[in-house]
């Protein structure tokens, strides 16, 4: 219909209207105010957006100024936390170092008694000597048959034998030294127990809680939600939160074992893969001469391994486990425990006998 009306209002020469003209132009400009207002209304609704009020301003400056103040304390704490430590580390420095030499002198002492008595051993069988070479001169100067001179012969070839002589180009006492300090120089053993809550029912602990073995009977003890099972696992206490600890475990010549330290969070039911991702850093024996570091990752380890005694050492310090031979302190493994937060717990299997020696007690060393 408009259409029509637009076609209507055309002359002949095909020129609109004055009328039409007219209604387009007021169209347009009805638009542009539109659009022109519609704009003015944003500006004006971004202009009246809300400034913070110098209240406001305030607060967030306090709120800031309150945890400035609360990281200054925190690195207050860690500078006496550092502080302490250091102050641990060098007493502690101090005092193995005062019994090392308290060590070396009495060894110097006992080596310099024992060089005296082997001097005047030394002397007294010289001296024996030159009165047997007298004799045997007197002896020739009235020798008269070839038998008497045939005697002569071979006591003056006893004589002859040569004495060992005193080593002295490297000190007797680097020797026996080595070995005295080397149990000098390890921490003191922590006071370890087993804990019999956390036992197998098959695990039997002795009335000290410093043994464990495997039973093929059940044990009258009911199973409880903190026990292990199926796993023949037990825990040992105290667990540790900080500081370095150190106990020792006399695993014999067992030909199965497991040692370490887990969370105290880890699952008591069921079977686990013993990894740090489930809360488990263990040494583990499967067999003559087989041995497995297992933390992140499962490493075999070297196959000439043969340590009677497991030294265990826990540096929370520095979020560091070590696993030594006792009777060398060898380094048999070491890994991070990537600064875990939580209680640690010392941990230990006794492993299912297969052999007559596989019977014998793990035992916490005292």
């Amino acid at each position: 219909m408009a259409d029509n009306q637009k076609l209507s209002a055309m002359n002949s020469t095909g020129d609109i209207h004055p009328e039409v003209r007219q209604q387009e132009h007021e169209t347009k400009s009805d638009a542009l105010t539109n659009s022109t207002r519609f704009k003015v209304d944003i500006m004006q609704s971004k202009s009246e957006v809300p400034k913070p009020s110098k209240s406001d301003i305030r607060l967030q400056l306090i709120h800031m100024q309150m945890v400035s103040w609360q990281k200054i304390s925190d690195i207050h704490n860690n500078i006496n936390v550092v502080q302490k430590n250091h102050a641990l580390y060098r007493s502690n420095l101090n005092k193995n170092y005062r019994d090392c030499h308290r060590l070396l002198d009495t060894e110097e002492e006992m080596k310099l008694v024992e060089s005296k008595k082997q001097e005047d051993q030394d002397m007294k069988n010289l001296e024996k000597k030159t009165l047997q070479l007298v004799h045997l001169l007197e002896q020739i100067t009235i020798t008269k048959t070839k038998d008497q001179l045939k005697d002569i012969e071979e006591k003056l070839k006893t004589l002859e034998t040569p004495e060992e002589t005193l080593d002295i180009s490297e000190s007797p006492v680097q020797l026996r030294i080595s070995r005295q300090m080397m149990h000098m120089l390890k921490p003191v053993p922590e006071l370890i127990q087993f804990d019999p809550q956390s036992a197998h029912p098959n695990l039997a602990l002795s009335p000290d809680f410093k043994q464990v073995r495997f039973e093929p009977v059940l044990q009258t003890k009911k199973a409880t939600s903190q026990c292990f099972e199926p796993g023949l696992y037990v825990l040992g206490t105290p667990g540790f939160r900080s500081g370095r600890h150190y106990w020792e475990v006399n695993v014999g010549n067992k030909s199965s074992w497991i040692i370490g330290i887990v969370k105290e969070s880890v699952e008591r039911k069921g079977t686990w893969e013993l990894n740090s991702s489930n809360g488990y850093w263990v040494l583990r024996k499967q067999g003559d001469n087989v041995y497995y570091g297992i933390a992140n990752t499962c490493e075999r380890l070297r196959s000439n391994l043969s340590p009677v005694r497991i030294g265990v050492c826990l540096d929370l310090f520095r979020s560091h486990l070590v696993f030594y031979d006792a009777n060398t302190t060898d380094i048999i493994y070491q890994m991070s425990l990537c600064f875990v937060k939580e209680t640690l717990l010392p941990f230990f299997s006794p492993g299912v006998p297969m052999r007559e020696d596989d019977w014998c007690p793990l035992t916490i060393c005292v």
